[in-house]
């Protein structure tokens, strides 16, 4: 069978590790293609034509792309009414049950990891037996049951980009210069804010450390990569098992420059490891700090404190690792004053910052706590909550902390604590954001 991906054009940049994956799992017994907008552009139309005669179609959904994914998917259904539509990735995992009843386009969805949920649909498996699987029958949507998350992560193939036409051009495979990396899966926090848990389960699963060094080989070997960016949502979690691996890396002479772009707790993080990093070639990470407000902070539920946070930070930059903050404006109890705080936390720190301001997903605290407090306002529809770019769209606010307020912190924030290089781009974001009038 021929299946065809398309990752929709979003304001993340990156190759999608995730359908890599599934890729990799499916391609010695069909035949795949994988339409990547993130990272080539070119025209739509001509780009989808590899879909006219695909037996399958898997559209990446993420929130913030969820207009684009759907307009991809009624492209492809006209150019083939036959073709099977199957939407997958982090939205459907939050809603994607409303997705298909919304949108008669799309004929399944899978919610979960969708690597053996693919080989099931593809061996022509009845829908009702395969877990994990949103579905039609008689007029109606069907969801099934979870699937299992997959325990053993070594047994997965390595991301293979070679169907990518982003990489794959004309028959010329291009070099990936900075191969994103996944070692372990899951989160076990409850952070108010978070639907990470409910896209990728709570339960910690990890890789061996061999395991992660033979890819990383094979990315050097195959793709000529010189450096990797760990995607985990939790890569020190385990500190031990971090510091093995940072090991292996020393002891293998890897020889490969890396970061931590997607964020490591700041209390998972010891003097021995940060140095163990930085000696495995490990140059900057991303830190959720989200408040640096103490009161806000704790209310948030990350289960760690603020000086953890600060301590966290210290250590990392003494060991030569530059450090980037991830904060949130508008987090439930917070202020403009209290936000003020945030940015004036990340400068003490001397910490560069990104800044988005919160929107509530359905399955969180946060979404609860919305629906529930009679003096929250809410604005739009939450798939609607543009939370960075130059016009952000607050999804709620209260008399205590309006939109305006939120919209106008955002920007500040944007303008003060960047680093002076930023300055021409983050005066360009206030500029759209002034031009807008939001």
């Amino acid at each position: 069978m021929k299946v065809v991906f398309v990752d929709p054009k979003g304001v993340w940049e990156g190759l999608n590790n995730g359908i890599a994956s599934i890729a990799a799992s499916i391609r010695d017994e069909h035949t795949v293609h994988v339409v990547d907008f993130v990272n080539r552009s070119g025209n739509l139309d001509k780009r989808l034509e590899s879909a006219r005669d695909a037996d399958f179609v898997g559209i990446s959904m993420k929130s913030f792309t969820l207009d684009e994914s759907i307009m991809v998917a009624n492209m492809v259904k006209k150019l083939n009414p036959k073709t099977k539509i199957i939407a997958g990735g982090p939205h459907v995992m939050v809603d994607g049950y409303n997705l298909l009843v919304d949108n008669p386009v799309f004929d399944m969805g899978v919610f979960g990891e969708a690597e053996y949920v693919f080989r099931e649909i593809l061996s022509g498996k009845e829908p009702s037996e395969i877990t994990g699987l949103i579905y039609r029958k008689d007029g109606k949507v069907v969801q099934n049951h979870a699937s299992e998350w997959i325990s053993n992560l070594d047994s997965l193939p390595f991301p293979n980009y070679d169907d990518f036409d982003s990489v794959n051009i004309n028959g010329e495979i291009q070099k990936i210069e900075n191969w994103p990396l996944v070692t372990s899966r899951g989160c076990p926090y409850t952070c108010t804010y978070c639907n990470v848990p409910t896209v990728i389960g709570r339960k910690f699963r990890t890789r061996s450390g061999e395991n992660i060094l033979a890819e990383l080989r094979y990315a050097q070997e195959k793709y000529s990569s010189k450096e990797f960016k760990v995607l985990d949502d939790n890569f020190t979690l385990q500190m031990d098992r971090a510091k093995d691996i940072c090991r292996l890396f020393i002891e293998e002479n890897l020889d490969m420059k890396w970061t931590c772009p997607n964020g490591i707790r700041a209390d998972r993080l010891d003097e021995e490891l940060c140095s163990l990093m930085k000696q495995a070639g490990c140059y900057a990470m991303s830190i959720g700090v989200e408040s640096g407000d103490p009161e806000v902070f704790d209310k948030i539920r990350k289960g760690e404190k603020l000086a953890d946070v600060e301590r966290g930070i210290r250590l990392a930059q003494a060991a030569g690792i530059k450090v980037h903050g991830f904060f949130i404006i508008g987090l439930i109890g917070s202020t403009y004053e209290a936000d003020k705080r945030s940015m004036e936390f990340a400068k003490r720190l001397g910490i560069t910052a990104s800044w988005g301001i919160l929107v509530p997903y359905p399955g969180t605290e946060v979404w609860e706590q919305v629906k529930k407090d009679s003096s929250a306002r809410v604005l739009r529809d939450w798939k609607e909550g543009f939370h960075i770019g130059a016009r952000p769209k607050p999804v709620f606010d209260t008399a205590e902390y309006t939109a305006e307020e939120r919209v106008r912190a955002y920007y500040y924030a944007n303008m003060t604590t960047i680093k002076k290089k930023d300055i021409p781009r983050a005066a360009k974001l206030v500029i759209k954001g002034l031009i807008s009038g939001k």
